[in-house]
């Protein structure tokens, strides 16, 4: 029995803590409370919005900088951000790609990089129209790895006037600097501008998807 006279209602709730600070029962519950509470909450944060589909990317066929044969079947399955530029922009200014192949080099193969380049912009006399060589040098010098980022050569502009047509924009637009990211499944989810603010928004709508689509 308790003796009343040694009883105590404030140590009352000192004893049940040590008894329960004691048991090995207790700290099993908190360690496993305080692992699966943040894991609930993340949970059952909502995502954000997936990036709203703008158009389906036009079928091509171009030649890469190795001369092999490039298509629009080789990007599916993979999120793809795009440029449409020319050899001389390459040669004289570079391109945001050669930034964002950093940004993407832990995706492994889920992220790859093309750039639709106009061979049309050089002389007939400097280089051969598509392929080969000259491609090869513009992907040396922009520092494009084979397997993360492909230069696409030849007349690109019926692929640009394809694309522009796609996203329904108007007639005699163009699409040089700026940036698309097309999903896995082709179509096109973001245009967006080689600023520092759009790219952050670019990376991150690329995250989103890499994740929905389980790349």
């Amino acid at each position: 029995m308790i003796d009343p006279k040694s009883f105590s209602f404030s140590s009352f709730p000192q004893r049940i803590a040590a008894r329960l600070t004691g048991s090995r029962w207790f700290w099993a519950l908190f360690v496993a409370a305080a692992f699966t509470l943040p894991l609930v909450r993340s949970v059952r944060r909502a995502l954000p919005p997936a990036p709203p589909v703008l158009g389906s990317f036009p079928a091509f066929s171009l030649v890469d900088q190795a001369g092999n044969s490039v298509g629009e079947a080789d990007l599916r399955g993979h999120l793809v951000v795009a440029e449409f530029t020319t050899a001389a922009a390459l040669v004289e200014g570079g391109s945001p790609l050669a930034k964002l192949q950093r940004r993407v080099r832990n995706t492994g193969e889920a992220v790859h990089l093309i750039s639709f380049v106009d061979m049309s912009s050089l002389s007939s006399d400097s280089s051969p129209p598509t392929g080969g060589p000259t491609l090869a040098a513009l992907a040396k010098g922009a520092g494009a790895g084979a397997w993360r980022w492909t230069l696409a050569g030849g007349d690109v502009r019926p692929l640009e006037a394809a694309t522009l047509k796609a996203l329904h924009a108007p007639e005699g637009g163009t699409l040089a600097g700026r940036l698309l990211l097309v999903d896995a499944r082709g179509r096109v989810r973001r245009l967006a501008a080689p600023s520092p603010d759009e790219i952050d928004h670019l990376m991150r709508d690329t995250g989103l998807l890499v994740n929905m689509e389980g790349l």
